[in-house]
């Protein structure tokens, strides 16, 4: 709340402020000056002077995009008192109550009434990029796949669509923003985002709210979320995007062994689209297996080589499904095929430094000294809203993001005691639903064994649609085989999260050609009509 009440601020001294420059405008133009005080209503008197349709009002109030309406009113509406230039356009844009005082109270200036309207070019970019901020924030985003966490699910180098549709279009809580950009503006050779602009204004901020969807996050849904302990950004619409599979719902029971997933003490459903990949060792003869069988074969895939004692080669694949495993065993040179993973008893804490002095909270398991690892995990309970959880020294460590950070309390410990918003207690309700994600490359994943619960308000959509599919577009292999360029047609225009394998999934390739050619056609058509209609 501290944050809306920033909002509200702002909104009353920018309606101070309009009524202090503009009522005189209103005068000249034939309405009451006390109309420019009253909120709200300004704004459709305003458009009445202007002569635009009342709608144009909603739009001011759709976060992102309201600013940008504001600006187009702002110049229309000076362009209604004689102000037509570029340089009035641009000095109302950025000096606005500064210039909007100066045309109010200056002697001179006359209401023009009516105008003649010619739709400029700039008009026309102005009014497509509300139109695609719209599509953008509230129904369907773009969204790129550049790690392995997910695959072979999905690619490095896929393209999706995001539906924000599915589980509720959640408001833009960042209303103030440069659209199409998530959280930083990329100006100048700085690739480092702490030394970046953000691309909007973090001190206003609106509450979490989301519409109604059509379902809500089921279990192994894909689902795209906002990373929880992003370090840079505080506003949750701000946070990096990340993409996983949601496998724990509120209130389920996880747990890992031996790299094996069980929820509520039963081992997890494999989707049929799904194409969970783990780490192994490969033992072969002295021979080894060539960089160009691997291609054949598998495709492509991330590994290292090595060479033990007898001089054998031994690779370490980053990542293989089951069907590829059972592929590489089969090659005549293999000796053995092994599946890693951690064993119970070893803690997955990293360290910043060789004194291990500094915890690299980024990437150890969550939470903290619980002695787990990335295969031996758990059992976790998820929390749920409504819960009422018991705070102990030993499980602090498991509820204090949720307190602190997703919640929004006042959290301080003290002798064994916990003080919640200055008051003594061990209880605590939780206010909202929580998600375990994780991603299908088990063991090379990012995902809520490090970063823990995934709150409900950061949940943004699900993946619908890969509309373009590209191997080799980012670096990701760290040991020398770097995938080859090529476009993987058989992946594109194809939906995701529906259960279905890659192979039997319908191809909607022919769809959107014909969508296109009848697009084409009906424009070319429609000049060549007007053009005819013109001549007469």
């Amino acid at each position: 709340m501290h944050y809306l009440t920033y909002y509200l601020l702002f909104a009353l001294l920018s309606n101070i402020f309009y009524f202090l420059t503009a009522w005189k405008l209103f005068q000249k133009a034939g309405r009451k000056a006390w109309e420019s005080l009253v909120p709200f209503y300004n704004i459709l008197v305003t458009l009445k002077i202007i002569h635009r349709p009342w709608w144009w009002f909603i739009i001011v109030f759709i976060p992102i995009v309201g600013p940008i309406m504001g600006a187009i009113i702002l110049v229309d509406f000076i362009r209604h008192y004689n102000r037509r230039s570029y340089l009035d356009a641009v000095l109302v844009l950025f000096f606005s109550f500064i210039f909007l005082a100066y045309i109010n109270y200056s002697p001179e200036t006359q209401y023009s009434g009516k105008q003649e309207r010619k739709e400029t070019f700039i008009s026309a970019v102005l009014f497509a990029v509300i139109f695609a901020t719209v599509i953008h924030a509230f129904v369907i985003q773009p969204f790129t796949i550049p790690t392995a966490s997910m695959e072979r699910t999905l690619l490095v180098g896929d393209f999706l669509f995001v539906s924000k549709l599915n589980y509720g279009i959640r408001i833009p809580m960042t209303p103030v923003a440069l659209p199409f950009l998530q959280n930083k503006i990329p100006l100048g050779n700085n690739q480092q985002p702490q030394n970046q602009i953000n691309s909007y204004v973090d001190k206003i901020r609106l509450p979490y709210m989301r519409l109604p969807g059509w379902t809500k996050v089921n279990r192994y849904d894909i689902v795209v979320f906002n990373y929880p302990t992003d370090s840079l950004h505080t506003a949750i619409d701000r946070k990096d995007p990340y993409v996983k599979r949601c496998v724990g719902l509120p209130g389920d029971k996880i747990q890992l062994i031996d790299g094996n997933l069980f929820i509520n003490g039963k081992p997890e459903e494999i989707k049929k689209d799904e194409e969970q990949q783990r780490d192994y060792l490969v033992y072969t003869t002295q021979a080894g297996i060539s960089q160009r069988k691997i291609e054949d074969i598998l495709g492509y895939a991330t590994y290292q080589e090595g060479m033990n004692e007898q001089g054998n080669t031994i690779y370490y694949f980053k990542g293989l499904t089951q069907e590829n495993a059972n592929k590489i065993k089969n090659f005549d040179t293999i000796d053995s095929i092994q599946i890693l993973y951690a064993n119970k008893g070893e803690e997955g804490i990293h360290y910043r430094d060789i004194a291990k002095t500094k915890i690299d909270t980024t990437n150890s398991i969550f939470p903290l000294h619980s002695g787990w690892n990335g295969s031996q995990y758990g059992p976790l309970m998820i929390p749920k809203k409504g819960d009422v959880i018991t705070l102990t020294r030993q499980n602090i460590d498991q509820y204090r993001r949720i307190i602190k950070n997703y919640e929004y309390n006042d959290l301080k410990e003290k002798e064994g005691k916990f003080y919640i918003n200055g008051k003594e207690t061990n209880t605590y309700t939780i206010q909202q639903n929580y998600y375990w994600m994780m991603g299908d490359n088990r063991d090379n994943s990012l995902d809520s064994r490090y970063f823990g619960y995934v709150p409900e308000d950061h949940i943004i959509g699900t993946p619908i649609f890969t509309w373009l599919s590209i191997q080799g577009l980012f670096e990701n292999d760290p040991f020398g085989h770097p995938a080859k360029f090529k476009i993987r047609w058989n992946r594109m225009f194809r939906t995701v999260n529906t259960n279905v394998p890659l192979k039997d999934k319908t191809n909607y390739i022919p769809v959107f050609i014909l969508l296109l050619g009848g697009y084409f056609a009906y424009d070319y058509f429609n000049k060549k009509k007007k053009k005819a209609s013109d001549k007469k």
